[in-house]
């Protein structure tokens, strides 16, 4: 297997886990890891494009496609704004649950 199907297939797969990563909503955490992954898939199919003779549509599409990931990076893993606002969900939701515990106990 050469460089190139390695990379071309890579590419492939990593950027249907991470559609699934973020498709499925399993939480804040997984979707900004899922795009990392969608970064390293757009790093992917940016150095396939180049072993192409005309690469150069996917690659402009991929390094347009790897800051809007990094935006998503940013928005779900980094920003303290929203990290801030994450931690007073949770807290929120615990505190939900726990009544909702307390008057589930009592009925």
């Amino acid at each position: 297997m050469t460089f190139a199907e390695i990379l071309e297939w890579y590419a492939t797969i990593s950027g249907v886990i991470a559609a699934l990563m973020i498709a499925g909503d399993f939480g804040r955490r997984v979707t900004g890891f899922g795009f990392i992954l969608f970064c390293t898939m757009n790093i992917a199919w940016i150095l396939w494009a180049q072993t192409q003779e005309d690469g150069g549509g996917l690659t402009w599409q991929n390094a347009i496609l790897f800051g809007v990931n990094a935006l998503g990076i940013w928005q779900y893993l980094l920003s303290p704004k929203n990290r801030r606002k994450m931690k007073a969900i949770n807290e929120a939701v615990r505190e939900f649950e726990t009544e909702e515990a307390r008057a589930e106990g009592k009925a």
